[in-house]
């Protein structure tokens, strides 16, 4: 098998997700050299490190934050890198940006390899998805997706060819969340989520309020964000209810391994990687079916699924979570870990290789 010569890799902020997937492919292959790129530096919404400028390999294609405009500043830097590190391959965040366009259309023109990495799975406008489907066909030679739901997306709605469509983009580093084994689990049931209205967390807080699971176990909310205060209002004077702001990347290990079960109640979530931590974690999982990963991820054998909007049946699924012995989340829990070996920046690696040897 060749060589797939010089990759860059691109993502909005290179945080300490997206390190994982270029360190693992940078191991994989050797004897290529793999470049890493920042749109722009930081941005409004996460608070993860910025890269570091001391990697021979990293390039920042913009000074000013990612939400800032600077399509041609970014689109020159990115040139620039095309020639002088002579890049053969391009892994691409999507197409939501107009610098990623510009980017597609360039690599197109001058006849650079794209993969296309994307957690899409939603979106009926069929005039609008043809003309997505027409553009990606052109410009991407792969496109690694998220899961079963953005496959779909790729192959029925945008038209694209099933064999140049892989599952494996959204994966952590498991070991890392793993790494913490030596704590009592308590009853707490864990939600990692930004607070904001599409996490649906004033409906879980309603629903933990009025289920038998708030007798006996703490809800712990982790994330910090606009709708802090409502959630405050909403939960009263319970002493089972616990608000926290964001948590760093390094301090997240133990905060899942002194849980018991994690839930992501959202109406809105192309993936939910924080379900790949807490698998990895070893929990047993409740997920709305709104959460990308639920067909993929989560069955009778390691948790729960729920409708978003039912609050109801969000109250059953707690009820159910209760009534759970020890034994019962343990073995949960392995399946979780069992499931989730299969999305690891290793089998990233292993997909994005495939799609490019394609």
């Amino acid at each position: 098998m060749a060589s797939p010569g010089n990759i860059l890799l691109v993502w909005d902020r290179a945080g300490d997700y997206h390190r994982a997937r270029y360190l693992a492919l940078k191991k994989a292959i050797p004897e290529s050299k793999i470049y890493l790129a920042d749109l722009g530096k930081g941005d409004g919404l996460y608070k993860w490190k910025l890269s570091s400028e001391s990697d021979p390999d990293f390039f920042r294609l913009s000074e000013k934050p990612v939400e800032k405009f600077d399509a041609w500043g970014r689109f020159k830097k990115f040139r620039l890198i095309l020639k002088t590190a002579d890049i053969d391959m391009v892994g691409l965040s999507g197409y939501g940006r107009l610098e990623y366009i510009i980017f597609l259309i360039w690599c197109w023109l001058v006849g650079k390899k794209v993969v296309l990495f994307a957690e899409s799975w939603y979106g009926e406008n069929g005039w609008l998805n043809a003309l997505k489907g027409f553009f990606l066909g052109f410009t991407c030679n792969g496109f690694l997706v998220s899961g079963q739901r953005a496959k779909h997306h790729f192959e029925f709605r945008l038209g694209l060819p099933s064999e140049n469509v892989k599952i494996g983009y959204s994966v952590v580093d498991n070991a890392h969340f793993a790494q913490v084994s030596d704590v009592d689990r308590e009853k707490i049931l864990l939600c990692v989520a930004r607070f904001s209205p599409e996490k649906n967390l004033e409906k879980l807080i309603s629903a933990f309020l009025q289920s038998k699971i708030s007798a006996s176990w703490k809800l712990v909310l982790v994330g910090g964000g606009p709708e802090k205060e409502n959630l405050r209002r909403l939960m009263g004077d319970s002493s089972s209810i616990h608000l926290h702001d964001w948590l760093s990347y390094e301090a997240l290990p133990l905060l899942y391994a002194q849980a018991s079960f994690f839930i992501l109640p959202s109406t809105f979530e192309p993936w939910g990687l924080v379900v790949n931590e807490a698998m990895a974690a070893g929990l047993p999982i409740a997920l709305s079916n709104e959460c990308g990963c639920a067909p993929d991820l989560v069955d009778s054998s390691n948790g729960f699924t729920f409708e978003a909007t039912d609050q109801t049946h969000l109250v059953s699924v707690l009820d159910a979570i209760a009534a759970t012995n020890e034994i019962e989340r343990k073995q949960m829990g392995k399946e979780s870990k069992r499931k989730i070996g299969a999305y690891s920046p290793e089998t990233w690696a292993k997909s994005f290789l495939q799609l490019a040897f394609g």
